[in-house]
């Protein structure tokens, strides 16, 4: 199993194999000595219980897709129906959408399963039990805000001391 984790401070994304757990790690951009605590499901790849980074018990399953690469190719097959469409070639525009329509279906047929925390977005990559549930927005928002708050304590309060209002 492979995790990408993502630096607290900088939010680069070092690679780690669960295999070699090692107790922490360094960032590639920064430097900052990131600590690790592995579980022994973690280690000998057998499921997700609990993330290194952040110690979280919370994740989701989703499709491992690369976001950028997915809406380049929207954006140019969008481009390329609207010229079609604007030079009149209505048949062959809603083709080329057809075409793009089938073939993200087979490719997200194809694709693997990524386990990511809710908390501090690592990824666990390879082949292991998927005990996570589908993505739950309420889940993310709430999760996600309480560990930037443990990340950051000092975002709520005056130089003085005082919380701000």
């Amino acid at each position: 199993m492979r995790v990408k984790l993502a630096c607290p401070s900088c939010g680069a994304a070092p690679q780690v194999a669960a295999a070699q757990a090692p107790p922490e790690t360094s960032c590639p951009r920064c430097g900052q000595a990131i600590a690790l605590s592995w579980t022994e499901s973690l280690r000998a790849g057998l499921e997700v219980d609990e993330c290194p980074l952040c110690r979280g018990r919370d994740h989701y399953v989703r499709k491992d897709l690369n976001r950028s690469l997915g809406l380049a190719s929207v954006v140019v097959v969008g481009l390329v129906s609207a010229g079609l469409l604007w030079s009149g070639r209505t048949l062959l525009a809603y083709g080329v959408l057809g075409a793009l329509a089938l073939l993200d279906l087979v490719i997200y047929g194809l694709m693997k399963d990524v386990t990511v925390c809710y908390r501090c977005q690592a990824e666990f990559r390879g082949s292991y039990r998927r005990t996570a549930s589908p993505f739950d927005l309420h889940t993310a928002e709430t999760l996600e805000l309480e560990y930037s708050r443990r990340r950051k304590p000092d975002l709520g309060v005056r130089s003085g001391g005082s919380p701000l209002p």
